[in-house]
């Protein structure tokens, strides 16, 4: 599989653009020497994997950007929480579904959850006269 620096800068300089940091801020952040960012940047070096890895990560994106360039990467909200909810642990997952089921019954549209709630109860009534 051959690897195309271009890809890796562009990316990694648009995310950094986006997130409205300098260089030499991001540089801080990934703990790397500016003329190393800029070389990343400026497509004249290759990231190591170690590298890839942690640039991917702090920007949450997903490595296809980079190794499939030609296909559309889905970004959108939904994607972006699945690669963040692969990195948490059971406790923060616990506590982010709290939060979801907290956010979704004070949600005005609960229309699905609303019918799954109804056949829920009616699987309990039908137990109950059992």
């Amino acid at each position: 599989m051959d690897f195309y620096p271009r890809q890796f800068g562009i990316v990694l300089k648009n995310a950094r653009m986006d997130r409205k940091l300098t260089q030499a801020e991001l540089a801080e952040i990934l703990d790397i020497s500016l003329s190393y960012l800029k070389d990343l940047e400026g497509f004249r070096n290759n990231p190591s994997l170690e590298m890839f890895v942690r640039v991917m990560r702090y920007f949450n994106l997903s490595a296809d950007t980079v190794v499939y360039p030609e296909k559309e990467v889905d970004n959108s909200t939904r994607s972006q929480l699945e690669r963040l909810l692969t990195r948490c642990d059971d406790g923060q997952l616990g506590v982010l579904l709290a939060t979801a089921e907290a956010l979704l019954s004070q949600s005005p549209a609960q229309d699905s959850s609303e019918s799954g709630k109804n056949s829920a109860d009616s699987g309990e009534s039908s137990s109950k006269s059992k």
